[in-house]
């Protein structure tokens, strides 16, 4: 495990949201700070009830957090890119212990911040605590809308507002559509929805009957005018 303490490269903190309003001088002093750690595609970080000890950030890969329910399925509460940071509700928290389960995606460099450190940092600087509070309210928002999906939805229609989501985000313009590339399994991506690959391609091959989108590969699809005009449709 290896300590960022080299001057020129600051970006275990300069990535973070929360820091990046801090000087040079002190991105620094949070690096002599950070740990470094590289993982393997489909390690786990940690699991629900193990004690908190660290902030993660995602420095490079992907990470998904998830619950698992009683007969082993998973159901993906968030996906992690570069940048991201998790972990941090549990450390302020009486029980100290993680509330879900964390795993790699994809060969995945993490930096690691103790409980005590993060503290300390956030005393000394009391704009970092108002940042983290803003990400925390942002992602209760973020929280509040995932359960209503999965609550009020259809899986079709919990996919539709992720392919338009994403198409914005991420999509290629082309003239044929948005050219999106999916970099998920089918089974992951099932998981993000809370179902089974089998309904998953269904759903797709569904959209792709009704004109809503063209499945070029396994990875990439085309969203059409059509599913632009329309966010939800009848199941």
């Amino acid at each position: 495990m290896d300590t960022c303490t080299n001057s020129q490269e600051h970006i275990c903190a300069s990535i973070v949201p929360i820091f990046k309003m801090l000087h040079l001088t002190e991105l620094q002093k949070i690096n002599t700070l950070i740990k470094k750690k590289s993982y393997e595609k489909g390690k786990i970080l940690f699991t629900k009830g193990d004690l908190a000890k660290h902030l993660y950030i995602v420095r490079f890969g992907r990470v998904k957090v998830y619950e698992m329910s009683e007969d082993g399925r998973q159901q993906i509460v968030r996906l992690l890119e570069p940048g991201d940071f998790f972990g941090e509700l549990a450390l302020f928290m009486d029980e100290q212990h993680y509330f879900l389960n964390a795993e790699t995606l994809d060969d995945t460099g993490i930096c690691l911040l103790s409980r005590d450190d993060l503290k300390m940092i956030m005393h000394q600087n009391p704009e970092i605590s108002t940042r983290i509070m803003q990400a925390l309210t942002e992602r209760l928002v973020y929280a509040e809308k995932f359960i209503s999906n999965l609550t009020l939805q259809t899986i079709e229609q919990r996919l539709i507002t992720w392919l338009l989501i994403m198409g914005e985000k991420e999509g290629v313009v082309t003239p044929q559509g948005i050219r999106l590339t999916i970099n998920l399994p089918r089974h992951e991506l099932a998981n993000l929805f809370g179902t089974t690959r089998e309904t998953l391609s269904r759903k797709l091959s569904k959209l792709q009957t009704e004109g809503f989108i063209t499945i070029i590969s396994p990875k990439q699809l085309l969203i059409l005018d059509k599913l632009r005009h329309h966010s939800t449709l009848d199941n």
